[in-house]
């Protein structure tokens, strides 16, 4: 049930709640806690994935193990009223034709475009929660390439210099390129496995990018210019 002090959890977040939604998650004490970024990598997977997780199921993935590390019920609250939203938001996205799902990423200092392999492990954290729900798609030859570009973050540093993704690191055009993979392959795998694993081309949100201004119409067909969609990958 939602507090009278706190939103409906079908209202999206503002600004200023991913603030303080960011901010919870920093200082939650698991030597494994997720920041925003890595959470909203792992929401997506569950949400387009091929069962139905319930949020509550995945609490203690999220604050890193352990006891709850909230010091009273009213923070716990809070926290799950914003996390709750998030959610919704993301299942909203995917499952509407006239929106375009974007992850949200982080640019670390001193960087000029997000790095996303936080995002990246944390959507594989979200596939090992129910692995073997996911063997349809890692066991299709022909459908395993949509999960390439979340592979490719996810592994970019491996300890294991052998299981990298690249020997040296991608430059600026490649990265967002994959960057923008991880768009197409999170509603790829929504359409994937609502269709019941049939292959099926998502018509709204393209696999290839062409040259195109910033203020011209998103080519993902969703109506909007492109720095407002898929351009925008690199805002957050």
């Amino acid at each position: 049930m939602t507090s009278p002090n706190q939103a409906a959890l079908d209202q999206s977040l503002s600004d200023a709640e991913y603030d303080r939604l960011e901010a919870i998650l920093r200082g939650l004490p698991g030597a494994s806690a997720m920041n925003l970024e890595e959470m909203d990598g792992f929401f997506a997977a569950l949400i387009c994935g091929p069962v139905a997780v319930p949020p509550s199921a995945h609490l203690n993935e999220i604050w890193g193990g352990g006891s709850g590390p909230f010091a009273t019920e009213a923070e716990l609250r809070e926290f799950l009223n914003l996390a709750m939203r998030h959610w919704n938001w993301i299942a909203r996205v995917l499952a509407s034709p006239d929106l375009v799902f974007i992850p949200r990423l982080v640019i670390e200092k001193d960087e000029a475009i997000p790095r996303g392999n936080r995002w990246a492990r944390g959507f594989l954290r979200g596939v090992g929660l129910c692995r073997e729900a996911w063997n349809e798609i890692f066991d299709d030859e022909d459908r395993f390439a949509i999960l390439l570009p979340i592979l490719a973050l996810a592994h970019e540093n491996d300890p294991d210099p052998e299981l990298r993704s690249w020997k040296t690191q991608p430059g600026p055009e490649l990265r967002k390129e994959v960057l923008g993979g991880l768009s197409v392959a999170t509603q790829s795998l929504w359409d994937y496995f609502r269709s019941g694993g049939r292959s099926r081309t998502p018509d709204r949100v393209p696999a290839t990018r062409s040259k195109i201004g910033r203020n011209d119409p998103c080519s993902c067909g969703s109506g909007k210019k492109y720095k407002r969609c898929c351009g925008s990958v690199t805002v957050h």
